[in-house]
């Protein structure tokens, strides 16, 4: 049997076990079948695993092995570090050691660790007990670095005060294994058998030195005794100057606030702790502090806390890296949205809490705490994957189209859904009633209203159970729909931002400094206005004549960086001087060029945008420099093709986008399902998927309204078409291979049922009911930072593609992001090419990357367009090897005169045969007359086409690039 009869019989197959899926009434008699077996592979999570342990917790002395030799290690896994035997751990080898257990109990294991290495991610690794994973988030345990602050802090060319890169402390730090979401406080209590113990250890990421490992018990925290504290001593630590901590991303901000201490009104200091960057759960910041007097002190901190409304952030206190005792774990930090100063008290006796404190060098520490959102956070999980199975069962039983005028008695066909309904409502009304304990205001919560709307929503759904096939979309797939309200909840639980000015350790409350009055910041407020009529920072109007003018279409964080790049590598080097301005609008630039107000560089600019500039006559084309075709090479091919127009390029790439496949590695195992290569291949998994509440996402299905060329061009391309032929006058898209991509694509949704509009796959694939689909470079940076309870549980892969007649899948995909240019006018273009060069070398782009992601965080991971610099940069490795074979597919749909029309007319023949079930060739070919007929209108209006005569072909730049 030929191939192609392979395929016609593989899709017969999908077509016939999914319509008996649809039709069967069996299924649609039991309406939780879909959410019993979907929430089975969440069950294996650590709150499941304790409460089924029948041992009980061990309680007798510590046992610590600081003898690693005596671990019973592999030899090649011992390593000398600073003098002493170490086990030495890293990226994708299996490590053993064996520990010896008193008796069967459960016990919190702890390791004594250095991270000797320079990475900026933190170490990650799976740990398997006697050979087996006793629960779910043992397959990802982190393990951080320390960061400490260098004591000079670095000025921009303006006096400005900037961020400084926090420094690696290589030191040992000792850590009892926890849950790397940071939902739970307490460390783990793990089961081990008397007598001899296997821990194996895998790191997925970094590597690691074990200096010693730990077995205790449950460390139980002693109640703070009331105590008169006498004395006038005033110990005032600023909030900004940090010691360590654990995350290179928690940093110092800069605001103009005469509440903040230093405070100046004409530049910028780092004067507070900044809440866009201490607010994840498990972010640990550390002071150090001197007592001259011994005795009883109490605690307290000038702080905003503005991110929950009406609900308090958590904090764990530290004192010598110890929480004293239990007011200090899970401590409320409440709603406030100005900065002012509070008392750490105790919250019976709303009295400050006394905290003995010996002469000498102590440490102060804070850790942001998710621990009494735990179960509120599993129950919303459960409900909704709940209810997502529940629209899946409904969409099933009437279809995706539901007709408004047809009744179906909903009950009849799934028994018990009005009751399932009210519970689910009952249960997200407990949860918002058990969270007002930590309201201030003990009536209403407004950081967590989309309870109470949810739970509004459900009980309207069960009183109109007549109206749930119309209204199904309200549950889990429309933008307000259920699901979304309370998914973008749970993204928000994980935001819990606390700016912090001064902490003050104390003994007479009157010492306290007293915060500005009214006509103080009166005045403050009247100056800093008078200043915002000179000339600001980075501003387009901040220019000399005699330097190189370049507008950089990023935000002050990259400004800053970029600057400090040049003054330290590219002035020295060139003699170029250079005034960066921060971009005021990047659809500007045209008219700033016909006002000569243009400048000579601009960077970043969206990649479709120097077509529409040079067609112009705007831009400078950089073939005409000698080293060009070498400058070319350090960027994908295809991604130089909407830049190209004739025989010129006109634009480098900056940053590259990526689309892969992510998969959840948890969900593909549990049903046996290999990772997909090809179309085919996700073609046939669909029916397993779908009969246990599951699907498959493709792109563009979460693009609202214009379905852009990234969602449509791949499979066209894949399928052997392309948009244009050797010149763009008239348009492929009509011939038989573009034909068959379209149809490939759209029988995904009309033939394949996979969903059509999903308003968040970032939530769908996290809670499980869209284990697999293709997203981007935004999507993978959400994930990787947004959704900490599954690291480890998913992974990307190729884009899957399909198999040519030589056997080669494949695998074609969009990739433009930003581009940088230069402006024909510029006196300087020689100066802008020698900028150009050098800020998109390898050398210059590493450093650049591994600065702003040491200093603002793994969700600053710089995307840049050259492939050598990006397999030097700190991304997941495994991550990386698979994004940068995914380049060799990128490419880009020519950027020429009409081509908006294009993707928009490709979009309206999509929505056309999916919306509205129109047939294919009929849209394709309505489409095709009006790319025609735009493009050849566009083609006159530059000068191509005079009277309908061609006065010179455009050539397809695919062509040309080739």
């Amino acid at each position: 049997m030929n191939g192609f009869n392979m395929k016609k019989y593989s899709i017969l197959f999908s077509l016939i076990f999914m319509t008996f899926f649809i039709a069967s009434p069996v299924l649609a008699n039991d309406p939780l079948s879909e959410a019993e077996t979907n929430s089975s592979i969440f069950q294996n999570r650590y709150s499941s695993y304790k409460e089924e342990r029948q041992v009980p917790a061990y309680n007798g002395e510590k046992m610590i092995y600081d003898d690693v030799k005596q671990l019973n290690v592999q030899p090649e896994h011992l390593a000398e570090l600073n003098g002493n035997q170490t086990i030495f751990v890293e990226r994708n080898q299996d490590v053993h050691i064996e520990v010896e257990a008193p008796e069967n109990a459960l016990y919190q294991i702890g390791f004594q660790y250095i991270i000797a290495n320079d990475h900026v991610l933190p170490t990650q690794l799976e740990m398997r007990i006697n050979d087996s994973l006793p629960f779910y988030e043992l397959g990802n345990l982190t393990f951080e670095s320390r960061w400490g602050t260098p004591e000079e802090i670095p000025i921009d060319k303006y006096g400005n005060e900037i961020v400084p890169q926090p420094e690696k402390l290589k030191v040992s730090q000792l850590k009892m294994i926890n849950d790397s979401s940071f939902r739970s406080s307490e460390p783990f209590l793990i089961e081990l058998e008397e007598g001899k113990n296997t821990l194996s250890f895998r790191v997925t990421e970094g590597s690691m030195n074990i200096e010693a490992v730990i077995l205790s018990a449950e460390e139980m925290l002693n109640v703070h005794e009331p105590h008169e504290v006498n004395g006038d001593e005033l110990m005032i630590i600023q909030a900004q100057d940090i010691a360590y901590r654990n995350d290179s991303s928690i940093r110092a901000g800069a605001s103009f606030n005469n509440d903040l201490v230093p405070y100046n009104a004409s530049r910028r200091v780092l004067n507070y702790l900044d809440d866009q960057s201490f607010k994840r759960p498990g972010h640990r910041v550390t002071y150090e502090f001197e007592v001259e007097e011994e005795g009883y002190y109490y605690l307290g901190m000038d702080y905003r806390q503005n991110v929950n409304a009406d609900f308090p952030v958590f904090f764990n206190i530290y004192l010598n890296d110890q929480i004293p005792f239990a007011s200090f774990k899970n401590y409320p930090i409440h709603y406030q949205n100005t900065f002012a100063f509070n008392s750490f008290i105790d919250s019976e006796t709303q009295e400050s809490i006394p905290i003995y404190l010996e002469k000498g060098i102590h440490t102060l520490g804070f850790e942001i705490s998710l621990a009494p959102l735990k179960e509120t956070i599993e129950h919303v999980e459960q409900v909704i994957r709940d209810i997502q199975a529940l629209s899946l069962e409904l969409t099933n039983l009437a279809g995706p189209n539901a007709d408004r005028h047809r009744d179906i008695d909903v009950e009849q066909f799934i028994p018990g859904v009005t009751n399932q309904l009210v519970s689910w409502a009952d249960e997200l009304g407990e949860r918002y009633e058990a969270l007002l304990i930590f309201s201030e205001s003990s009536s209403e919560i407004g950081a967590f209203a989309a309870l109470t709307i949810a739970e509004s929503q459900l009980r309207s759904l069960a009183d109109e159970i007549d109206k749930l096939i119309v209204r199904k979309g309200e549950l889990a797939t429309g933008a307000n729909s259920i699901t979304s309200q309370l998914s973008n909840l749970l993204q928000e639980t994980n935001d819990n931002g606390v700016a912090i000015n001064q902490f003050f350790i104390y003994q007479d409350p009157a010492d306290i400094p007293s915060s500005k009055g009214f006509i103080s910041k009166q005045f403050a407020n009247v100056e800093r206005l008078f200043r915002s009529f000179g000339d600001q920072d980075y501003e387009v109007n901040n220019r000399n004549p005699e330097h190189l003018q370049v507008w950089i279409n990023r935000p002050r964080q990259y400004i800053e960086i970029i600057q400090q790049l040049i003054d330290e590598q590219f002035t020295p080097e060139t003699g170029i001087e250079v005034d960066i301005s921060l971009m005021p609008d990047q659809n500007k630039l045209i008219l700033a060029n016909a006002a000569g107000e243009a400048p000579d560089v601009a960077v970043g600019v969206n990649y479709a945008l120097p077509f529409e500039i040079a067609i112009r006559g705007a831009l400078k084309d950089l073939t005409e420099y000698q080293d060009f075709p070498e400058v070319k090479n350090r960027f994908p091919e295809g991604l130089h093709v909407p830049a190209t127009i004739d025989q010129s390029i006109y634009a480098l790439p900056d940053t590259m986008n990526f689309w892969v496949m992510f998969y959840r590695k948890d969900i593909l195992e549990s049903m046996g399902l290999p990772i997909p290569n090809t179309l085919d291949e996700i073609r046939t998994f669909l029916p397993e998927l779908q009969t246990r509440g599951m699907n498959f996402f493709y792109p563009t299905a979460g693009m609202p309204g214009l379905k852009i060329f990234a969602g449509t061009m791949p499979i066209i391309y894949q399928n052997g078409g392309q948009f244009y032929g050797e010149t763009i006058h008239r348009t492929t898209l009509n011939e038989n291979a573009s034909i068959e991509g379209m149809r490939e694509l759209t029988e995904l949704f009309t033939i394949y049922n996979i969903p059509y509009d999903v308003p968040s796959f970032y939530q769908q694939f996290k809670d499980g009911t869209l284990p697999i689909g293709i997203s981007d470079y935004f999507m993978y940076n959400l994930i990787l930072n947004a959704a900490p309870e599954i690291a480890n549980s998913w992974d990307i892969t190729l884009m899957p593609g399909i198999e040519n007649e030589e056997g080669e899948i494949e695998r074609w995909s969009a990739g433009g992001a930003e581009s940088n240019i230069i402006f024909d006018d510029s006196d300087k273009s020689d100066q802008a090419w020698e900028f150009l060069k050098w800020w998109t070398s390898t050398e210059v782009q590493v450093t650049f990357g591994n600065v702003l992601q040491t200093t603002y965080g793994e969700e600053y991971i710089w995307n840049t367009a050259n492939i050598e610099a990006y397999e030097n940069l700190p991304w997941i490795t495994s991550h990386k090897e698979v994004i940068l074979a995914q380049t060799q597919w990128v490419t880009e749909v020519p950027r020429v005169p009409g081509s908006y029309m294009l993707e928009r007319e490709v979009s309206n023949a999509y929505n056309s045969v999916i919306l509205d079930g129109n047939n294919l060739r009929t849209a394709i070919d309505l489409a095709s007359k009006r790319v025609n007929r735009e493009t050849l209108r566009k083609l006159e209006e530059f000068g191509f086409i005079t009277d309908g005569q061609i006065n010179e072909p455009y050539t397809n730049p695919e062509f040309i690039t080739e």
